[in-house]
């Protein structure tokens, strides 16, 4: 959406414009480091909840986000200081910004206060499913409950007719539930187990196992799924916990890791769907993408343990 909205100005910049390049590495990477900060974010999120749930470790929206938002916000920062000084983009750069004025049409009275009307549904039902999410520890809302609050309401009201329905990313809920899927089809068949098993006389403390599995998870999910690594890396890892073993150790941090993880894969242009419609630009170059792919591939995984165990200490 971003990419589309912000089109028009790529035709009034040079096709060399370090600016444009600057903004098809930020928003691809702000797209995927940003998922970090809601469960509903990215689909790791969600596996990884469900994978601390079964640990006896419920995480509600709230706490979610007090884990993921500043990580995001952290990262971000690092990256856009890293694009502005890669690519030189001058603070007083002339902008044309007309193509915004060229959109906008005259409407009737009639439809703009129809326009007003379904905007004030859209942002009344936000706020109430916000509001459940954030609160869904105290008023006793399951997250997942909350979500059908949008399906019923936005449908109801009209807002949503059967054609948006079918427009509705299908292939990615999928692929969500067939991660899912897998994951129980590793835990049911003791794949994970097994494979502990193998490698049971190796020694590695709990440290080392946080840095291997979120590098690891950065890794594949750079060539594959981040949900379907994610799927297949936690339950690995949830076994390994128990060679580690000490009271430091707590089971619910390398979910917490991985999941975070996943988000930082970002060195090829088929890394994550944000990357590849900035490729389809076709202002961009396969090797520049390297640049997120090291900085946040590098940084995110070790922020990502440090925040998350400086968390875990002080609860």
């Amino acid at each position: 959406m971003m990419i589309a909205t912000i089109s028009p100005l790529f035709t009034r910049l040079d096709s060399s414009s370090n600016l444009s390049k600057a903004l098809l590495l930020g928003i691809p990477a702000a797209a995927s480091v940003g998922g970090m900060g809601t469960i509903i974010g990215s689909a790791p999120n969600a596996i990884a909840v469900g994978a601390l749930e079964k640990l006896g470790y419920p995480i509600s929206f709230l706490e979610w986000m007090i884990v993921g938002v500043p990580l995001a916000i952290l990262l971000l920062f690092i990256f856009w200081r890293v694009l502005v000084k890669k690519y030189e983009v001058s603070q007083t750069e002339n902008l044309d910004f007309s193509f915004l004025q060229e959109t906008t049409k005259v409407q009737s009275n009639r439809v703009e206060i129809l326009h007003k009307t379904i905007v004030l549904v859209v942002l009344v039902i936000l706020a109430v499913t916000l509001f459940c999410w954030l609160t869904s520890k105290w008023i006793g809302i399951p997250v997942a409950a909350a979500s059908g609050i949008p399906i019923v309401g936005l449908t109801m009201t009209g807002v949503l007719n059967e054609k948006d329905i079918r427009k509705l990313p299908w292939d990615t809920l999928m692929l969500v539930a067939g991660g899912l899927a897998l994951g129980l089809a590793i835990e049911e068949q003791r794949i994970a187990a097994h494979f502990v098993e193998q490698i049971s006389h190796i020694q590695v403390s709990f440290i080392m196992l946080l840095v291997l599995f979120g590098f690891i998870t950065v890794i594949l999910s750079n060539f594959m799924s981040n949900t379907a690594a994610t799927t297949i890396l936690i339950p690995m890892g949830v076994s390994l916990l128990a060679m580690v073993g000490g009271a430091d150790v707590k089971p619910m941090i390398l979910p917490l890791v991985i999941g975070l993880s996943a988000s930082c894969a970002l060195f090829l242009p088929v890394s994550t769907p944000p990357n590849a419609i900035a490729f389809s630009t076709g202002l961009i170059k396969q090797a520049e993408f390297r640049l997120g792919g090291i900085v946040i591939g590098i940084l995110g995984p070790v922020f990502s343990i440090i925040w998350v165990l400086a968390i875990a200490t002080f609860l």
